[in-house]
């Protein structure tokens, strides 16, 4: 690929949107950088990783063993917990690390307000993924990254996903000045409960041949 593409993509928690960005990396070859950018952030910046964890806005979602929804509620209420760095300052060097590896390449970015970070690169998509609530439920409860929701009500895990997601919408705003989720926000919205994965891919990927390649 000569040109350099770069798809950023949003999404709503447990709609698919990691799953949407892995598939394109594979069909473009093309790297994508969600939980990377946290390791390769620390290690530009000799900060400690967990400093740049406390502050993503999907660390909050990798249950490890011993999952208890207690720790799930806590987990995501608790996203953007303060830090004794500045939270500007570590979004600083997280976007430094953003605009790096783009110049030097192709990218797929998760998250992390990649959008804003690129907004004057070419070649650039910007896409959110979102999906119902029954099938971002499911997502929920069959992918192991999310860790063990048996016990769990489908209406409590219902509340939490919608206060995630405004997190997400909150972070989101204070650093782009824009709506997260909303059109106007993006190049293009697409849901995985109507296209699935490889639909969306689809759709992303033709766009792409056709406008920017």
């Amino acid at each position: 690929m000569e040109k350099h593409i770069h798809i950023n993509i949003g999404r709503q928690i447990g709609a698919g949107g990691l799953e949407v960005a892995c598939e394109l990396g594979k069909r473009l070859d093309i790297r994508v950088y969600d939980k990377e950018l946290l390791t390769l952030a620390a290690k530009e910046s000799g900060l400690d990783h967990s400093v740049f964890a406390r502050e993503d806005e999907k660390d909050n979602l990798s249950m490890n063993t011993g999952f208890s929804f207690s720790s799930f509620a806590e987990a995501i209420t608790n996203t953007f917990r303060p830090s004794v760095y500045n939270s500007n300052t570590i979004f600083t060097i997280q976007s430094q690390v953003i605009r790096r590896l783009a110049e030097e390449g192709s990218t797929i970015f998760v998250g992390r307000c990649a959008d804003y970070v690129l907004r004057d690169f070419k070649g650039c998509i910007s896409v959110f993924i979102t999906s119902s609530m029954k099938d971002r439920i499911h997502r929920i409860r069959t992918i192991n990254k999310y860790g063990d929701t048996r016990g769990v009500s489908d209406d409590k895990l219902a509340d939490l996903l919608e206060k995630g997601d405004r997190k997400r919408a909150s972070y989101y705003g204070d650093y782009t000045f824009k709506t997260w989720g909303a059109a106007e926000s993006y190049d293009m919205c697409l849901s995985t409960s109507l296209l699935g994965v490889d639909g969306c891919a689809d759709i992303i990927e033709e766009t792409i041949r056709r406008r920017l390649l």
